[in-house]
This record gives structure tokens, C-alpha cells and sequence, in this order.
């Protein structure tokens, strides 16, 4: 007799009596099993409702089954078995003190070989000799909410960058415990930081079981822009980070895009900090310890990725990065106030900015262009002239003309200067420069 697994998608009871029973296989096929005459035959009456009783029960806890049929051809059920889904052997755990670097959950809808196949979360983590391994949680024990309390403290400790203790068992590798803090761990927090700059390798870590769930980034530096979009001329000098990132996740894609399309990086990342014997000990241990992270296995240190941001190369792919802007006389005037001590008729002193006196003012800004066409939009009010490395451009009215726009074909580094020659100190000068194609 044929032994069927699969759970009960469909219960249907007939006219005499005759109950059908539509099984989800693995597979995703269906098949169809019968229990006929549930009111004939009184001897066996029993019998077939307690098949119905448990194929009705397992298709409410959407608990597998397993169905021996006595007749392939009439697919009549002989017998029915149903599945726990909760493993009941007593586990053999063991204790790890570990870092997080890395959480994916899966769902698994299918029988295993004795029960239902669970659904689980991978746990990536890194010990303190930068050896790394994947652990399992079960997310359907018995103790559903412990599961998810369980998860909660392994993505908070993710975040943090603290060390957690997991209780594993040694058999399986599947996770029975989560313990915030203790033991000798890579970290016992985590300092954030952000950095910017280009990816220049990815290497594959290799895992205590011969697989690889985290990859190893190298990372060169790069001068970021403050939030007006300006690089300061300040001194900098690339240095080359090292990160760790999770394979197949969201940020390791986005490497990846970098790496191939050399493009700009934004990294958000966690510095562990060692933690060695006593608080005293681990605070006195952080302090001295270099920029960095933790210690690849006979390498250098590594950061934990906690979040990435793709931008163009030049920081921007619709407006220019500019290094320097000059707009001094915009503010305060050809003299530093705009020039005290002009007299008055009563002898009180008046500057520009009380007279309105006009006078000749300009905007110089140095910037790195994309290549493209730009837009220069101006809401001045007055008189201009706009040049973009000493030659003048058109300038052209909106239909109420009150706006006046400039277009220009740019690539690199160029000079822009507007040229303002009746301007007086009560003005708002109101630029804005993007990219249209």
C-alpha cells in the first residue's frame, strides 16, 4: 500500500456519506483520497470518523498527514496518520557568545522526513577569532511567543553590535536560548559610524562548516559633502576600511552594484569594542583599541555593515558637487557691514543696507558637473549676467517674468559666476542650479 504526505487543503462530505479528502503534496501536485459510506457498515462506523476527526483537526493546525490507501485505483484511505509540527526530543544545548552580523527568516511550507519542515530564522554570527557561522531558530516551537521574543533580542543585539550568548544545541546547530551580554564575547556594544567612499573588493568569508554567509569588503575612503552639497577644501587622506556584510542581503547588493559600476558608497557601521575580563578591563581595552573593528582571522580589523547607501560618483547624479562658493558680497556689502559711518541729516550714522544704495555684487561658485545638460534658475528681480568659466550664456524669461533660466552642456570642474551690478543689501538671492537630461 502506497503512503501518501501532505497537508489537507480541502474536506468536502458528500451525499451516502462519501467524504473527500484534497491533499497539498510537497511537490505542489494535489491528489484526491476517499472515505465512503460513513453510515454503512456499523462495525467500522468508528473507525471512519476518527479519520475524518483527524483530517479535519490536522487541516485546522495546517499539520501534515500521512495517508496509506488500500486502493491506488478508488484512492480509498486505509489509514491516517497526522504529523506533529513541533519537535518533542529534549535538545543537548551548548553555549556560544557571539556577534550578530546578520538575520534572515525563511518560510518553508513542506513535510520533513518525521514532521513538518519548520519555518526558521538564519542567524549569522562572528566569534572573537573572526571565525563565523549560521545558526537556526526554530520560529514554530511549541512556545510561539518565546520564538518571537527570542528573534526580537537577536535583532536588537544585531543592532547594538552587543554580544549575545546563544544556547545551541551541538547536534543540529538550532538555537534553544538567547541570552543578552555575558561570557567572552567579540563586543559589548557597538560605536556607530558612517563614512564615505568606493568599494574596491569583496571576499567570501569562509564559515566553520565550509559554507559562506558573510563577505569581506574592502573599502577605500572618500571626503563627503556637507549638507548644502559643498566639499570642503580640507586636507583628507583615503584610508582603506575593511566591512563585514551578509551574503544576499540588501547592503551586499548594493556593494556589489558599487563594485561593478564604480559608483560612490554611503556605509552606516558598527565598531565593536573588545570586551576582555572586567568592565574596567573592557573599558580600558576600548579605549586603547585602534579605529576599526573586529579581528578578521590572521588579518586586520572589520566593521559591521548596518546600512549602505548607493550614490552616484560624484555624490549626486541631478546636481552638482560644489568645493567652493563665494557669495561675500552678496552678504555683507563691498565693505564687512555693508560701510558704516555714511552721515545723515541727523547725524546719525546710516549704512547700504538702511539707504539701498546700490552696488556691484557676485556669485562665484566652483563645482564637479555630472555630464549633462543644466538648468540655472534664478528669482532675482534685477538685473544679472551668469558665466560659466568666463563666457556669458543666454538668459531666458518664464512666460510672467518672474523667473529667468540659463542652460548650459556640462562635464567636470567648472567655474560659475553671477554677475549682479545693481544690487543692494535687502535682496534674497535665489539660485537653484539641476540637471534636465
Amino acid at each position: 500500500m502506497a503512503v501518501t504526505r501532505g497537508f489537507v487543503e480541502r474536506l468536502e462530505v458528500g451525499r451516502a456519506g462519501l467524504v473527500t479528502v484534497e491533499l497539498l503534496l510537497d511537490s505542489g501536485a494535489r491528489q484526491s483520497f476517499t472515505i465512503a459510506d460513513l453510515d454503512a457498515d456499523p462495525e467500522r462506523f468508528n473507525e471512519r470518523l476518527s479519520k475524518l476527526g483527524l483530517l479535519r483537526d490536522a487541516q485546522n493546525r495546517a499539520e501534515p498527514v500521512e495517508i496509506e490507501g488500500d486502493d491506488a485505483q478508488s484512492g480509498e484511505i486505509g489509514s491516517v496518520t497526522r504529523v506533529t509540527r513541533d519537535s518533542l526530543a529534549a535538545p543537548q544545548p551548548t553555549t556560544v557568545s557571539v556577534m550578530i552580523v546578520g538575520v534572515a527568516v525563511m518560510a518553508k511550507n513542506a513535510t520533513g522526513q518525521y514532521a513538518e519542515a519548520s519555518d526558521t530564522a538564519q542567524v549569522f554570527t562572528l566569534s572573537d577569532d573572526g571565525s563565523s557561522r549560521v545558526y537556526v531558530l526554530d520560529m514554530q516551537i511549541p512556545e510561539r511567543a518565546v520564538a518571537a521574543a527570542q528573534l526580537a533580542m537577536i535583532r536588537d543585539a544585531q543592532t547594538s553590535g552587543a554580544t549575545v550568548s546563544l544556547y545551541v544545541d551541538a547536534k543540529t546547530g538550532w538555537i534553544t536560548g538567547v541570552q543578552l551580554g555575558g561570557g567572552a564575547g567579540s563586543s559589548g556594544g557597538g560605536v556607530p559610524g558612517t563614512v564615505d567612499g568606493f568599494v574596491e573588493a569583496i571576499e567570501h568569508a569562509p564559515m566553520i562548516d565550509g559554507k559562506s554567509g558573510v563577505a569581506l569588503v574592502s573599502f577605500t575612503t572618500a571626503p563627503a559633502p556637507d549638507a548644502s552639497g559643498v566639499v570642503p577644501l580640507d586636507p583628507f587622506t583615503p584610508v582603506t576600511r575593511l566591512f563585514l556584510v551578509v551574503v544576499g542581503s540588501p547592503e551586499y547588493e548594493l556593494f556589489l552594484t558599487g563594485l561593478g559600476d564604480k559608483l560612490r558608497m554611503r556605509v552606516a557601521f558598527l565598531t565593536p569594542q573588545t570586551r576582555t575580563g572586567t568592565t574596567s578591563d573592557a573599558n580600558a581595552s576600548a579605549a586603547a583599541q585602534p579605529a576599526g573593528g573586529v579581528a578578521a582571522k590572521d588579518g586586520p580589523e572589520a566593521d559591521l555593515v548596518c546600512g549602505a547607501k548607493l550614490l552616484h560618483a560624484l555624490a549626486t547624479a541631478s546636481r552638482p558637487v560644489w568645493i567652493q562658493i563665494s557669495r561675500k558680497s552678496l552678504d555683507v556689502g563691498p565693505d564687512k557691514i555693508c560701510t558704516d559711518g555714511l552721515p545723515s541729516n541727523d547725524l546719525a550714522p546710516r549704512s547700504l543696507r538702511d539707504l539701498h544704495i546700490p552696488y556691484k555684487a557676485e556669485w562665484i561658485g566652483w563645482g564637479c558637473f555630472n555630464h549633462g545638460v543644466y538648468r540655472f534658475q534664478f528669482a532675482l528681480g534685477n538685473r544679472f549676467e551668469i558665466q560659466v568659466d568666463g563666457k556669458p550664456l543666454c538668459v531666458h524669461a518664464s512666460k510672467d517674468g518672474m523667473t529667468q533660466f540659463a542652460h548650459a552642456c556640462l562635464d567636470g570642474e567648472h567655474q560659475v559666476r553671477v554677475e549682479l551690478p545693481c544690487w543692494t543689501c535687502d535682496q534674497e538671492f535665489a539660485m537653484d542650479v539641476y540637471r534636465i537630461r
